[in-house]
């Protein structure tokens, strides 16, 4: 992971090789992008989300986590962890989980699945979005996946079924079932080996019109790399860099293959 002054200057240069979210010249990614980042689009979920997030934060109660992410690929890290410390170092910004949020509902997905459940909060913004899609979330620590089906339960959210397993073990099953998603968000192992073995077993799953959502993409050198090598694949016909996430298309109706640095709006890095 990166230091605080390596991640400053590398937020500094993409804030000034990015062009505004609204200059897009392709009329369905303006309009994606105009609607997502438009703060007047809040769903009745936010605030009640928001509230769980600081619940979250401020919670003293402690877990033994089991890790199976970026540093623990060969054995699990068990460490005992309190939950607030967690919510504060784990958990998306606000900002990027009500852009997550309205995308689902823009695109009017009928099937979403993450990877990496983490406490809950981003597959909770989902459900916001898409209310009626199955939602599909994977987490391989019990104990955090426990703190996430709580949070499922006090926001009274059924069209999610989260499952306690590997990614890798998940992804077998997968492609055993010949499971679709229209929406895909990795996260959890940052590490870009395992990003681009997570690509390649749900290729099989994607449509054309998926869409993938890889988070940290500047979480390391490492990780910027596997982002690099995911969006010169033939199969991504456009991309979108967010800084904190990256955006994959595989629609063939785009003619041209481009890569696009954005900046979000300030205005939605200060909206809680």
């Amino acid at each position: 992971m990166m230091g605080k002054l390596e991640t400053a200057s590398k937020i500094v240069h993409h804030w000034w090789k990015a062009r505004p979210y609204s200059a897009f010249h392709s009329p369905y990614l303006f309009q994606l992008f105009i609607y997502c980042f438009n703060e007047s689009n809040h769903f009745p979920l936010f605030g009640p989300i928001e509230q769980e997030r600081q619940r979250l934060i401020q919670s003293e109660d402690r877990i033994v986590r089991q890790d199976f992410g970026a540093g623990s690929s060969t054995m699990k890290n068990t460490v005992d962890q309190r939950v607030g410390d967690i919510a504060t170092q784990a958990l998306s910004l606000p900002w990027q989980c009500r852009f997550m949020s309205r995308l689902a509902a823009f695109t009017g997905t009928k099937a979403i699945l993450e990877l990496g459940t983490s406490l809950g909060i981003s597959t909770a913004y989902l459900s916001a979005g898409a209310p009626e899609a199955s939602i599909k979330t994977i987490e391989g620590d019990p104990a955090v996946a426990a703190q996430a089906q709580m949070v499922f339960e006090h926001l009274a959210l059924t069209n999610i079924r989260q499952e306690v397993n590997t990614f890798e073990k998940y992804l077998i099953q997968a492609q055993q079932q010949s499971e679709f998603y229209d929406l895909v968000f990795l996260d959890g192992n940052h590490r870009s080996e395992a990003l681009l073995s997570y690509f390649d077993k749900l290729l099989p799953c994607f449509r054309d019109s998926t869409i993938v959502i890889v988070d940290d993409i500047y979480w390391s050198d490492d990780m910027t790399h596997g982002w690099e090598k995911l969006r010169h694949r033939p199969e991504v016909t456009q991309s979108v860099d967010l800084y904190h996430f990256g955006l994959l298309f595989l629609n063939p109706d785009f003619m041209d293959k481009v890569h696009h640095k954005v900046r979000p709006p300030w205005r939605s890095w200060l909206v809680r």
